[in-house]
């Protein structure tokens, strides 16, 4: 398969082809434990979950997390950022999942399509735009897409290798279902090691635009987590991936990954009883 310079890099530097770490059978278990261990005497609201965005509103400003854990909020409106932002993922999803190859366009053209379909909010918010404003958004996805398939090697081509997943949600019921940690990952890439079931084989991406956040790698490891629990075993690598320059930020996990991600829920936890 030829590549370009960029999707070279992309497959050698970040997704990787060297060995691969193999963790303890019981990792996942020790962090269950440490979690249910802090949370388990706590007054918990009932099916209390988190997910990134509460936990960074806890970082940011503990008032901001408390009126979100107590339903106080405002309820959640699609604008230009957040319409634009669901239909790159689902434009991804399409590229990626599709039989045959799709132009940008297209591609751009069926995640409206399907998102419309799929979620009511959204079609609302679509509905009520002027047909230039939908045009404008559109295009944004299209060129979006664009960078993505200039950034990564072709993964519809590659599925048998990598096993490509988008827009991935995953949770982790703690306490019997009262503690939820859960995160929707943009991008998973790698199969599962049969004869090795504890070697961490994939990779978890974020894909964004713009600049980086320093609470980009706490998302990360969040995500980290919410798959070492879900699946028993994590990823070997976690990494945001920003489109524009064709970069990433990206960290090898580790336990100490790990358990500083769940010392976060525990946090949060305490935070919210």
């Amino acid at each position: 398969m030829q590549l370009t310079d960029p999707q070279r890099r992309t497959l050698q530097q970040l997704i990787g082809t060297g060995e691969r770490p193999v963790f303890p059978a019981d990792l996942a278990q020790r962090l269950r434990d440490r979690i249910e261990g802090a949370a388990r005497s706590l007054d918990l609201p009932d099916a209390l979950w988190l997910g990134k965005e509460k936990l960074n509103d806890l970082g940011r400003c503990e008032g901001t997390f408390s009126s979100k854990i107590a339903g106080e909020a405002p309820p959640f409106e699609h604008g230009r950022a957040s319409a634009t932002g669901v239909l790159q993922h689902r434009a991804i999803e399409v590229v990626v999942g599709a039989r045959e190859p799709l132009d940008p366009h297209t591609a751009a053209e069926l995640s409206v399509e399907r998102t419309v379909e799929k979620e009511e909010r959204f079609a609302e918010y679509w509905a009520g735009l002027p047909a230039p404003e939908r045009d404008d958004i559109q295009m944004e996805v299209v060129r979006r897409t664009i960078l993505f398939e200039a950034s990564f090697p072709p993964l519809r081509e590659l599925r048998r290798e990598l096993s490509p997943a988008t827009e991935l949600s995953v949770r982790a019921e703690l306490l019997g279902g009262a503690l939820v940690v859960s995160g929707k990952l943009d991008l998973l890439l790698g199969a599962p090691d049969r004869l090795e079931p504890m070697r961490a084989t994939r990779i978890a991406i974020d894909l964004k635009t713009g600049s980086a956040y320093p609470q980009y790698a706490e998302d990360n490891r969040l995500y980290a987590l919410v798959l070492a629990l879900r699946f028993g075993v994590p990823p070997f690598r976690v990494a945001s991936f920003f489109l524009e320059g064709g970069t990433w930020q990206a960290e090898d996990v580790d336990e100490g990954t790990l358990f500083h991600a769940a010392d976060r829920v525990v946090e949060a936890a305490r935070s919210a009883a």
